[in-house]
């Protein structure tokens, strides 16, 4: 028993460490949040109706999302709040996954831990964890994916790489995403390993096998009439973009990139700015002067400065924010409003920590180049991270897209570093980061959830009295409540009498004030108004 806990004590302490915050945010209520309606639906289907049903909302393969709530529901009946506990294991299992990759990757131990704790406490990531959505499912393979491909660099064993293929395989029925892994690890092969037919046949190993997967996962949907409407559509916009490619096209891949960057180096920025000193090479300062400085009056000028991607890290707190009077704007939260020039701080804190990767990129181009001994697993998240980002620098970029980049790059820059305890002050300053992050997220999502508990319990008991048609609840209760695959036009079937609002109008009537439990700066309040 001893030998155990000394083993695993980190493990458990994260897992202590996470039903804390659990229980600190609260993730009851059953009511969807985002696109996690539709999610939910589909799971709701399967169980109640016996039959796997994909509602043509989105793009994705879904079926691995939807047979994970299954389980769940199957077991504990249907509710969000059950979906959500289904997330939140996904998402103490990429905790671990982070963690025994960064240990996997030869980064020191307290190194480690700090990654993983800002990995936990990044806000895009907590709040995604209490919601249905696909991304922490995602994210959670695919840093189990990463790790047994890194096993198998490692090794050159054939073990780890089948149960890589097995990770993408299921990587690839929540998201057709899980494509990017057999191309980055072909192209890992061929830059690190000799050219032998051992390794060849290693090499176009993983993209066979996913490509005869796929064909057979779309002959079954296709026989059976379940493919979403919108399948693929995204990899179809991307095709289109490349092939009608223009300035505005360009601008906007390099206004992603920029904003990527910003994002990446502010809530990774301890370990940036851990890694910042030993790049040393002439002009190095200057150099980082430089491109700070362009690159936040590029964001700043454009009105790009974070948190400009959509749609869970918002202007103040997490999101989006659905009520009528937010929907057109999903990326700010009720009043009050975090002065502009903290964002352009945090944007300019940003840009600058993420002058270490690109100084690391440089070094590690230069390294390819002059053939030095350079680490496969170094090599490995270089080309994930180029591979992964691109179709999104073409096709548009959403915040939580970004969330699997945070552990790669940790392991880009750490992986074999020397770099070990750091000096007092510097530990101090980490750990003053990581408080104000976990405050931060924790009370964001802790608002999150508490105005949309609000807002159904207030709507549940609208619906008693009134027709549902005659209420707009905000984008979740009409989709979940009026979406249809029949009509065109389907949202025009409600005609709003009575309206939920963080803020009325001029010209609406306030029939009623409610107040939810708000921990972040200001008053929580919404109203039900009329016209």
């Amino acid at each position: 028993m001893n030998s155990f806990l000394k083993e695993y004590k980190d493990h458990l302490g994260l897992l202590v460490l996470w039903l804390l915050i659990i229980a600190i945010i609260n993730p009851a209520g059953d009511f969807p949040l985002n696109d996690d309606w539709c999610y939910g639906k589909s799971v709701k289907t399967l169980v109640e109706e016996g039959y796997l049903k994909l509602y043509n909302w989105g793009e994705m393969t879904l079926v691995g999302h939807v047979y994970w709530g299954y389980v769940f529901t199957k077991i504990f009946g249907f509710s969000f709040t059950v979906l959500r506990w289904s997330t939140l294991v996904m998402g103490f299992a990429t905790l671990i996954g982070i963690y025994e990759l960064c240990k996997l990757a030869n980064i020191s131990r307290w190194i480690t831990l700090i990654g993983v704790l800002l990995c936990m406490m990044n806000p895009i990531f907590l709040s995604l964890s209490f919601s249905f959505m696909t991304d922490v499912p995602f994210y959670c393979v695919t840093i189990w994916a990463f790790y047994f491909f890194a096993k198998a660099l490692q090794t050159d064993k054939w073990q780890p790489l089948l149960l890589a293929v097995v990770f993408c395989y299921w990587m690839f029925l929540i998201r057709q995403l899980a494509w990017i892994f057999p191309v980055v690890w072909f192209i890992t092969i061929i830059i690190v390993k000799k050219r032998t037919r051992v390794h060849l046949i290693k090499a176009v190993f993983p993209l066979l096998a996913l490509l005869m997967f796929s064909l057979l996962f779309s002959y079954i949907m296709e026989a059976n009439d379940l493919l979403q409407d919108r399948y693929n559509t995204k990899f179809n916009l991307m095709l289109d973009t490349i092939i009608h490619v223009d300035t505005g096209i360009f601008l906007n891949s390099v206004s992603y990139f920029f904003r990527s960057m910003a994002y990446i180096g502010f809530l990774l920025v301890p370990i940036h700015l851990l890694y910042f000193n030993r790049y040393t090479f002439k002009g190095y300062k200057i150099s980082a002067i430089i491109w700070t400085v362009l690159v936040t009056y590029f964001l700043i000028r454009t009105g790009r400065e974070i948190p400009s991607l959509d749609n869970i890290w918002i202007d103040f707190g997490v999101g989006p924010t659905t009520l009528a009077d937010h929907a057109g704007n999903f990326t700010t939260s009720p009043d009050p409003r975090a002065p502009k020039l903290l964002w352009q701080i945090i944007t300019a804190i940003g840009v600058f920590s993420s002058v270490t990767l690109m100084f690391h990129i440089k070094r590690l181009i230069f390294s390819v180049l002059k053939r030095k001994n350079v680490s496969s697993i170094v090599v490995f998240a270089f080309v994930f991270s180029v591979v992964y980002l691109t179709p999104f620098l073409i096709v548009g970029v959403y915040d939580r897209y970004l969330l699997p980049l945070f552990p790669i790059i940790i392991v880009f820059l750490g992986t074999n570093a020397a770099v070990k305890v750091p000096k007092k002050v510097y530990q101090y300053l980490t750990y003053t980061c990581i408080g104000i992050f976990t405050l931060f997220s924790v009370c964001a999502v802790h608002d999150h959830l508490s105005w949309n508990r609000l807002r159904w319990n207030v709507l549940n008991e609208l619906t008693e009295t009134i027709p549902k048609n005659q209420i707009q609840g905000g984008v979740e209760y009409v989709t979940w409540n009026f979406f249809s695959e029949d009509q065109e036009k389907w949202w025009e079937n409600v005609t709003p009498v009575y309206t939920l609002v963080f803020k009325p109008a001029e010209d609406q009537k306030v029939l009623q004030e409610y107040t939810y439990s708000r921990w972040l700066p200001g008053k929580g309040v919404m109203y039900l108004v009329t016209n």
